[in-house]
């Protein structure tokens, strides 16, 4: 291959490579500051509102998390967590949330409060704002699910789903829980089943369970325990606790042993006595057990203790059949599509069409397009790439579960300068640089100014200046809220309560019954930066594209014509911006 082909294949693989060490950066940087916030969120000053005679606090259980609050004299007042690390895999809109969770005596749900967010500061302030949102919560114990549909705030739907989908996952964990039998299984006990035990670790696999582990750290097997699942299964006076060891792939139940038990200390007696009942259920499957019908299987109680042992069978039933229910789908079926996700398709394929064929001659077409991106890419799903968006990605992950449409968006934006040398996403994708082009070509009273040379060099330098400003704030944890240098969040609006009156800059003051109507997300700073943009672009055509998006400078950045065919200053400045803060982050 010529050296003139090879020169701007490693130059992309260079910008690509680039990118990539950014992101692990800016993830390393993040989650570890997360580390330390969340050590101070738990300690025992910060909890007094809700425990006013607080001392300090127990050590977490090793099963679900919890801490025991505990007063001058050592006595439990109740119990607290937070729904980390459920809620670090959970991406609302740019990144997770975590919240803290108080539970009394009971194992109820008291309290709750939002610790920290990696979601956009706009779409946070909506949640924070619903009282209802938060006071749904209350109530709630260890395995239960809501009766009815969660209440999601408008305007802030994935951000608020995340936050529920991480309450009811942590709430989900302490299922394994059991104020009534509070004892978790330990190693003496696993042993008495699996001599080779040697250690044990929480579960991934099933929840409230153990990975048993040899002296060489193999996984030989996963125990569980039926508790809490039965402890409504009452045999003759009540409920037993039995200790169940499964095979290390977690399907197959090896041999059991009861813990603890309610019932008549004579007939507990006579069921851990009689081997052949207690070695009736080895190597059933999960599957045979949750569904296996004691009558026609032929299986007998224990003579003298039918009851007790009637009731032990049956709650390895049904912490079988729970085992079955709570074990993960493939990846495929954990994808929730939504309208928006529809709608991203929809202006992908439109999007590749105007920019790789003969469409985008067709005026009125294109006119079309740059009017659908508008309407429904801006006002009616409002979800538009930022720098916002795309750091909380880096730090914390993609939303490939709950917006697989946006996440697509984020692929085509970022790859698609790399392979089309075009930039799709800026001019055929982004609502608001659609809107300045209807602006620039459907209004004819502005005279287009002609920006001098040195200052249109200066101002070009602008976008890469902010992209930089945000990879600093980012990896050295700066105040900087990155969704007021873009615009994007203006195009979110939800409707106005009733007799809601905005405060609006004066500039708008001649649309204001139509805004009053509605309420935005976005802060000041983003609906100026939007205003002020658009009426740049009735004289510069893209005036904030060209001197102002810290986005389109990114995706720019990897675009490869003319003279990005080379390596330049840019580069360079890139690659030593990023050396300095992996440094010091």
């Amino acid at each position: 291959m010529p050296a003139s082909k090879l020169r701007p294949f490693w130059i992309r693989l260079w910008r690509l490579a680039l990118l990539g060490a950014a992101v692990l950066v800016i993830r390393h940087a993040v989650q570890s500051r997360d580390a330390l916030e969340a050590a101070a969120a738990l300690a025992p000053e910060r909890l007094r509102d809700f425990f006013p005679d607080i001392q300090s606090l127990g050590e977490a259980s090793p099963a679900n998390g919890w801490r025991p609050a505990l007063d001058a004299a050592g006595q439990t007042m109740g119990y607290v967590t937070t729904t980390e690390p459920e809620s670090a895999r959970i991406i609302g809109y740019s990144g997770p949330s975590h919240c803290l969770l108080v539970f009394d005596l009971k194992g109820v749900l008291t309290g709750i409060r939002l610790l920290k967010s990696h979601d956009t500061t706009d779409h946070v302030a909506e949640v924070v704002a619903d009282r209802a949102f938060f006071r749904q919560f209350k109530g709630m114990k260890p395995g239960a699910l809501p009766d009815q549909p969660l209440h999601m705030v408008t305007g802030a739907t994935l951000t608020s789903a995340a936050i529920a989908q991480g309450v009811i996952e942590k709430l989900g964990r302490a299922a394994g829980t059991s104020l009534r039998f509070p004892e978790e299984i330990t190693l003496e006990e696993v042993q008495r089943l699996e001599p080779t035990a040697q250690k044990m670790l929480p579960s991934a696999q099933h929840r409230g369970g153990f990975d048993v582990l040899d002296a060489a750290g193999k996984k030989i097997g996963i125990a569980v325990r039926t508790s809490p699942t039965a402890d409504a299964v009452v045999g003759y006076k009540g409920p037993s606790d039995t200790l169940m060891l499964l095979s290390a792939d977690g399907t197959t139940l090896r041999r059991i042993a009861l813990r603890r038990s309610y019932d008549t200390k004579r007939y507990v007696a006579y069921v851990t006595g009689d081997d052949y009942f207690l070695n009736l259920f080895n190597q059933s499957t999960l599957e045979r057990l949750a569904d296996l019908d004691f009558k026609e299987a032929k299986i007998e109680g224990v003579s003298g203790a039918t009851e007790t042992s009637w009731a032990v069978a049956e709650a390895l039933k049904q912490r079988a059949r729970s085992l079955l229910e709570a074990q993960p789908t493939g990846w495929l079926r954990q994808i929730r599509w939504r309208w928006q996700d529809t709608g991203h398709v929809a202006v992908l394929i439109s999007a590749l069409l105007m920019a790789l064929t003969r469409l985008r001659g067709i005026v009125w077409l294109r006119h079309a397009h740059h009017l659908g991106l508008v309407v429904y890419g801006g006002f009616i799903a409002g979800e538009l790439l930022s720098q916002g968006l795309l750091t909380g990605w880096a730090a914390h992950g993609t939303p490939w579960k709950s917006a697989p449409g946006l996440l697509l968006l984020g692929v085509v934006a970022l790859l698609g300068p790399v392979f089309t040398g075009k930039q799709l996403y800026c001019h055929h994708i982004c609502a608001h640089g659609a809107l300045q082009q209807l602006l620039a070509r459907r209004v004819g009273f502005a005279k287009r100014w002609q920006v001098p040379p040195n200052l249109d060099r200066w101002l070009s330098r602008l976008p890469f200046a902010l992209l930089a400003l945000v990879l600093v704030s980012v990896g050295l944890g700066l105040a900087v809220n990155l969704n007021a240098l873009e615009p994007f969040d203006a195009y979110v609006l939800r409707l106005a309560p009733h007799g809601h009156t905005n405060e609006l800059p004066a500039y708008l003051y001649p649309i204001s019954g139509l805004l009053n109507r509605f309420v935005w997300v976005a802060g000041s700073a983003s609906i100026a930066i939007a205003f002020i943009g658009l009426v740049a672009s009735l004289f510069q055509p893209l005036a904030y594209c060209k001197y102002g998006c810290p986005t389109g400078a990114l995706f720019k950045m990897l675009r490869f014509t003319g003279t990005n065919d080379r390596l330049g200053l840019r580069d360079w400045l890139a690659t030593a911006l990023l050396g300095i803060v992996a440094l010091l982050a």
